[in-house]
């Protein structure tokens, strides 16, 4: 295989969709279902110092990274900060959160309000050659995508992208049995100083992964379903669905080790 050959074998390199990571909780105990996973999960206060195993970080990432996106053009980037240092880095642009320092894992979620233009081509390509799409079409498809996304502001568009692959990390890792948090708190000028970031970076979010430390937060209630929620128009009441008994599994129905 020449030179030239190798690059544009690498030029068409994406990843396959996981097909092996950890099947249990690091315990052993059985992977959460995602029914738990959304009732379960809560902001965490403080983390305690127990390490995240590489495979379920390595996993954690890998799910993350198979997140929607506009276009599939994935306009995110992470930055794993482990080190002591780092973080303690990273704390101090960020409002000097202590669970910033305590938790052994912080991903940096940045969107690249830019550099997606210059994946574009690769990735339409990319996905014809798998089947979603005709090769002949990926100019046009290409061009239709740049215009379309020429009239957003790109910022907003690569914070709504990289915050659903962030969501998908954080869910991820609560099937896993560790706790996160979200923030939205800290300089983003200071963070990119500090980890080099390309000047068109936007800084989305610091995603803490760990165990918690301290007694569960309390479920803090939900605003009702009727409020939140609108039938074919804003304002007009949703009719909540009629409950069949017999299809319903209830969290006092479960296992004691899957409650």
């Amino acid at each position: 295989m020449t030179a030239a050959s190798i690059d544009e074998a690498k030029r068409f390199e994406m990843d396959e969709p996981p097909t092996s990571f950890p099947a249990t909780q690091p315990d052993g105990s059985p992977l959460k279902p995602i029914t738990r996973v959304l009732l379960e999960r809560r902001a965490t206060i403080s983390f305690a110092s127990d390490e995240v195993p590489d495979d379920v970080l390595e996993t954690i990432l890998r799910f993350g990274a198979q997140a929607p996106s506009g276009y599939n053009l994935q306009p995110w980037r992470f930055i794993v900060v482990r080190d002591r240092q780092n973080r303690e880095r990273l704390q101090r642009v960020a409002f000097n959160q202590a669970k910033i320092g305590e938790a052994p894992v912080v991903i940096i979620g940045v969107g690249l309000k830019e550099s997606w233009r210059k994946e574009a081509e690769r990735i339409f390509r990319e996905g014809a050659r798998r089947g979603a799409g005709r090769l002949e079409e990926v100019e046009q498809r290409v061009a239709q995508a740049v215009k379309a996304l020429e009239q957003e502001r790109t910022d907003v568009w690569v914070t709504r992208q990289t915050a659903i692959a962030l969501t998908t990390m954080m869910l991820v890792a609560e099937a896993y049995g560790f706790d996160t948090v979200l923030m939205e708190g800290f300089d983003a000028e200071g963070v990119r100083r500090e980890f080099g970031l390309p000047p068109d970076a936007e800084v989305v979010g610091l995603l803490a992964i760990g165990r918690m430390r301290g007694e569960e937060k309390p479920y803090p209630g939900r605003l009702p379903l009727h409020e939140v929620v609108f039938k074919e128009r804003f304002g007009e009441p949703w009719t909540e669905a009629k409950r069949s008994p017999e299809r319903r599994i209830q969290q006092t129905d479960l296992p004691p080790g899957e409650r």
